[in-house]
């Protein structure tokens, strides 16, 4: 039973933080960071997703995958959610902009999460 919950915990984690993403994303007017690196629009973009990247490998760890297909998995989620979410900007918000810098800031956080995770071989079953 406690393997269940702790999926159950991994899975709410996870979905919560896509959550907040998401309406940070399509949010008119997202809350603002004043300070000088963690108010850099690119910081936040990669951060975040670095976050979702990890977020996602912990929670693909529940399957049977290999390490290596399971934050590769986490990593390819990532780039989707972050390219759909430009478009949603684009095509759905009229106060917020889709901007290509902001899907590789996306990239770059999810990429550095999976290469520090293969350099050091964390997230085993």
């Amino acid at each position: 039973m406690r393997c269940l919950h702790l999926l159950f915990f991994r899975w709410a984690i996870f979905i919560a933080w896509g959550i907040a993403i998401v309406w940070l994303s399509l949010s008119p007017s997202p809350p603002e960071i004043e300070t000088s690196l963690l108010g850099w629009d690119k910081f936040q973009h990669a951060a975040a997703y670095g976050v979702f990247t990890i977020l996602a490998g912990w929670a693909f760890g529940s399957y049977p995958w290999e390490l290596k297909k399971r934050w590769l998995g986490a990593v390819i989620l990532a780039v989707i959610v972050g390219g759909a979410l430009e478009v949603a900007q684009a095509v759905f918000t009229s106060a917020r902009t889709a901007e290509l810098s902001d899907l590789f800031a996306d990239l770059a956080g999810a990429w550095i999460v999976y290469f520090i995770v293969m350099g050091r071989g964390k997230g085993r079953k």
